[in-house]
């Protein structure tokens, strides 16, 4: 679902809802004194991606003013997450009351009240008639889900965790990387120039969007890509790891079997050991022949069996998102300024 493999088979519904958000920013964002918040812009049109490309049904959430309910919820709800760590009991309230109660008691969780009902709707439709698999345009999750080879059946409620996980996992974390990679962009000229002139070389028909296969061939793309990702962090704190039952040594340290262990990809990414001047902004440091010792402290999708199965799909966003929205002929990044964007973040 998540290989290369099938990214490129669905490349084109990617680029259809990049042609969208850059549709309405071309629309309304054209004066010189209007302003477009791209934080939320991104985040709007990696969610319709997601949905679309995990459930043929988009949540719609790409909007003009890009303050559909579900992006501003899933940002008051980044605000209540120590609410809900240390007060455990509200998530199995939200989870199991009645809809129209949790709305009463929180209204703030409307938006995730919504969303989780619409989950329920389609996952019950499927379970109830799953030859309706037949009828949907494309390959969804559920065509796995609903029917794991040599697996038990998975129960309506792990089918919900599993809609809100990759849904959250797959917009927030691409939408905050383009975000970071933007306002780099913006606020050192010099990146911008060279990223938008190496997209305009490669851009022979503007009426032609660039697929992902040429853009990520590009040199100075690929670096101010790893770029962003190395500065924006999807889990910033430390992912924990069980030692397994062989003696391990960590770092000049032995290590006794059972150990939990952490390490957060923000210390491997700003480590001035391997990163020099790791808190400058830097892609050319990517365009040095040797970068595998780079390469090995570079974890924005973590490593091992715990490596993040959507990077396929998240490479092939951020080429097509970038790919579209600097090259100066889209107009959304002049070449002879700093832009439209600008403070706009």
């Amino acid at each position: 679902m998540f290989s290369r493999r099938a990214v490129l088979a669905l490349e084109s519904t990617i680029q259809n809802k990049i042609n969208q958000l850059i549709s309405l920013i071309e629309e309304h964002y054209v004066s010189p004194h209007s302003s477009v918040k791209m934080s939320m812009a991104y985040r709007s049109v990696t969610t319709d991606i997601i949905t679309e490309y995990c459930f043929a049904e988009s949540a719609n959430t790409l909007t003009p003013n890009f303050d559909h309910p579900i992006q501003i919820g899933v940002r008051e709800l980044g605000k209540r997450v120590w609410i809900q760590r240390y007060f455990p009991f509200l998530n199995s309230l939200t989870s199991k009351a009645p809809p129209k109660l949790v709305q009463w008691l929180f209204p703030s969780f409307r938006s995730y009240v919504e969303t989780k009902t619409g989950y329920e709707k389609q996952i019950d439709g499927l379970m109830r008639n799953p030859d309706s698999l037949s009828t949907i345009d494309h390959e969804t999750i559920y065509h796995h889900l609903l029917n794991p080879k040599d697996q038990v059946a998975l129960s309506r409620t792990t089918l919900v965790h599993e809609a809100f996980t990759l849904v959250g996992a797959g917009s927030d974390t691409v939408g905050n990387a383009c975000t970071v990679g933007t306002f780099f962009a913006l606020k050192n000229q010099m990146i911008g120039r060279k990223l938008v002139e190496e997209l305009r070389e490669a851009w022979p028909d503007e009426d032609k969007p660039l697929s992902y296969v040429v853009l990520e061939k590009l040199p100075y793309l690929t670096a101010f890509i790893k770029e962003a990702l190395r500065f924006s962090v999807g889990v910033i704190h430390h992912i924990p790891r069980v030692v397994g039952t062989a003696p391990t040594e960590i770092g000049g340290h032995k290590i006794p079997p059972g150990t939990v262990v952490g390490m957060s990809s923000a210390f491997l990414h700003m480590n001035p050991d391997v990163f020099s001047d790791p808190y400058t902004f830097n892609p050319e440091r990517w365009l040095t022949q040797d970068t595998s010792t780079m390469m090995f402290d570079f974890a924005p999708f973590s490593k091992g069996p715990r490596i993040c199965i959507g990077l396929n799909l998240a490479w092939c966003e951020l080429y097509l998102i970038f790919g579209n929205i600097f090259p100066s002929n889209r107009t959304i990044y002049p070449l002879t300024g700093i832009g439209k964007i600008t403070g706009c973040l």
